[in-house]
């Protein structure tokens, strides 16, 4: 007989980050060897650096998991699909290899992946440079878990975080039964996984959204690619082309990104602290095609082209202004999603 489906598949796309991937792993492991029901796979894009020697070595010592070595560098989309297409897992998530899952997370992950059929599964990420301990912060108002019955609130409360890996946990036997272009075309935009992320969304059904901070985000710890292309031209793009104009679903994750997303990513660059992004003309990148959209110069327009200074105040008053706008929608909502909440378990 052939071997029982895993419930879940943690794949980890890496590439020269053995530092990093060390440190994920020493967290992970104790983890992973208490759940029979998670499968652990390590897809090394021919790595130059120690990490060969690294997963080696922990193999050796006990580590569970299968470990995939490129035998050349097929670029991060590429290793992106690769791990979801050899993922076993009724769920897979992709989980970057300079994040931290904190000790203790995974047996609630996997007790909240059996509850139900989830599409899709959100862990709000908290960032960190440091100390991922002790720059973790409680969510502010308590909860845990939240059921969410169909995609378009799902993308209001997740926004462009869905474009963020480490965040996201996919059904890929819902996945199976969707249709959607094929994932290949989307390789070379930096933005693969939405392939089959975007789909699932859309399908309806019950996602989840886990509130407890699990998942820390190593901040400012990208490079090689611009925020412009990738998410100002290829993430409508991409969009588009699975989900079509006319959708609500797409046309709330575009406004987001204008609105949320933005704004902060701006202002992190014009303060230095973004990582090694690629050097571009952003405001000529997205006028081009956000003209028409007013959330494009109220939000975004004066974070990149006023004065520093300037810029940094407007980008403050825009992140406390989407901050009442989310408060008070919960507020509203409160009667709805107060029903959905999913207490902690011991």
């Amino acid at each position: 007989m052939p071997p029982e489906r895993p419930l879940l598949t943690i794949a980890i796309p890496t590439y020269n980050r053995g530092r990093y991937l060390a440190e994920l792993l020493e967290v992970l492991q104790p983890q992973v060897a208490g759940e029979p029901g998670v499968e652990l796979l390590i897809a090394d894009n021919a790595s130059t650096d120690d990490t060969p020697a690294l997963c080696a070595r922990l193999m050796s010592e006990g580590l569970a998991c299968r470990y995939i070595r490129n035998a050349a560098n097929i670029g991060a989309d590429g290793n992106f699909l690769l791990c979801f297409s050899e993922a076993r897992g009724k769920y897979v998530w992709l989980l970057g290899d300079d994040d931290i899952v904190l000790p203790g997370a995974l047996s609630r992950i996997v007790q909240l992946l059996s509850r139900s059929n989830y599409s899709l599964v959100y862990l709000c990420p908290y960032p960190f440079r440091h100390d991922y301990l002790r720059e973790r912060k409680d969510d502010i108002l308590g909860r845990f878990a939240q059921t969410v019955t169909n995609g378009l609130p799902f993308i209001r409360k997740v926004g462009t975080t869905v474009a963020f890996i480490s965040a996201m946990i996919v059904n890929k036997e819902r996945c199976d039964t969707v249709r959607h272009p094929p994932f290949q075309s989307f390789v070379g935009t930096n933005l693969v996984h939405l392939g089959w992320l975007l789909p699932a969304v859309a399908s309806g059904g019950e996602s989840l959204i886990v509130w407890d901070r699990m998942l820390g985000a190593r901040s400012a710890n990208s490079g090689g690619w611009g925020i412009g292309q990738v998410f100002g031209r290829n993430l409508p793009s991409v969009t588009w082309s699975i989900l079509g104009h006319s959708s609500e679903i797409a046309v709330e994750l575009i406004n987001c990104t204008l609105r949320n997303w933005f704004p902060a990513m701006i202002a992190e660059i014009r303060r230095g602290t973004a990582g090694e992004l690629q050097n571009e003309n952003i405001r000529q990148m997205l006028e081009r095609d956000f003209r028409p959209n007013w959330r494009y110069w109220v939000f975004v327009y004066p974070v990149a082209a006023l004065p520093k200074r300037a810029a940094l105040m407007w980008q403050v008053g825009v992140k406390n202004i989407n901050r009442v706008l989310r408060l008070s929608a919960l507020v509203c909502s409160y009667p709805v999603w107060r029903r959905q909440l999913i207490s902690r378990t011991p």
